[in-house]
C-alpha cells in the first residue's frame, strides 16, 4: 500500500506505528466495511455495524443521531446487542400499550434500556450517554433487528480473516488478493480501499 505520493511500499516505522502503534493513532469514529440502515423517515438516526481500528478492528453495532447538526454515538458490542435483542419486543409492546416500565441492563460497558415514566419513548444509554427513540424507531429495529445480528454474526465469523488481510495489504504497493481459503462474506476489494483512504489520513496526522 503506497503513501502519499505513490511508489514504494509503507515506511516501516509508519507500518509498525500502523499495526503496533495506540490505537487513539485512529480516529474512534473510522469504520471499515459499514453498513448502515435508517431508522426513521428523517433519516436523522441510524444504526449501523462494521470493524472498527480504534478497537482491534472488532465488529461492534453503533446507534446514532443527529439533532442540531450534531450527532451522537452509541457502540455496542456482542453481548449488548444480544441483550437488545431480547427485550425489543417487550420495549416496543410498554411503548404501544402503555405497560409497566421496562428496565435492562447488562454489566460491562455500562449499556441499559429503558422506558421512562412517559410512556411513547425508550432510551438507550451507554454510560451516560443517551439516544431517544420514538415508538416508530422501535417499530422498525423489531422487524430489522434478526438482519442486523445475522451481518454481526457474519463480521464476528471473517474477523480473523479481515486481521490476517489488514497485515498483508499493508506491505502491499497494490490490491492483494486474499488467500483462496480466505472469508468470502468479505468484499477485498473495499476493504482495501477504505484501509488505503485509513492509512493516508494517519500518515498525514504524522
Amino acid at each position: 500500500m503506497s503513501g502519499p505520493g505513490g511508489g514504494g511500499g509503507v515506511p516501516a516505522h509508519h507500518l509498525r506505528l500502523y499495526l503496533l502503534a495506540p490505537n487513539p493513532a485512529f480516529d474512534p469514529k473510522r469504520v471499515l466495511l459499514r453498513r448502515m440502515f435508517f431508522i426513521n423517515e428523517e433519516k436523522t438516526k441510524y444504526v449501523s455495524l462494521g470493524y472498527y481500528p480504534a478497537r482491534d478492528y472488532q465488529p461492534l453495532v453503533e446507534f446514532g443521531a443527529i439533532r442540531r447538526g450534531v450527532c451522537k454515538c452509541l457502540i455496542l458490542a456482542d453481548k449488548h446487542v444480544a441483550a437488545l435483542a431480547d427485550c425489543l419486543t417487550s420495549i416496543r409492546d410498554s411503548m404501544c400499550f402503555g405497560g409497566d416500565r421496562v428496565f435492562i441492563k447488562c454489566e460491562g460497558g455500562n449499556f441499559r434500556l429503558h422506558t421512562p415514566k412517559r410512556h411513547g419513548s425508550a432510551r438507550l444509554f451507554v454510560g451516560t450517554e443517551y439516544i431517544t427513540m420514538a415508538q416508530p424507531d422501535m417499530d422498525y429495529l423489531v422487524r430489522g433487528f434478526p438482519i442486523l445480528q445475522q451481518q454481526l454474526r457474519e463480521n464476528i465469523t471473517a474477523m480473523p480473516d479481515v486481521l490476517s488481510y489488514v497485515t498483508s495489504s499493508l506491505a502491499s504497493t497494490s490490491f492483494v488478493e486474499p488467500p483462496p481459503n480466505a472469508s468470502t462474506l468479505i468484499n477485498y476489494h473495499r476493504l482495501y480501499e477504505e484501509l488505503v483512504i485509513l492509512y493516508n489520513l494517519m500518515y498525514h496526522a504524522h
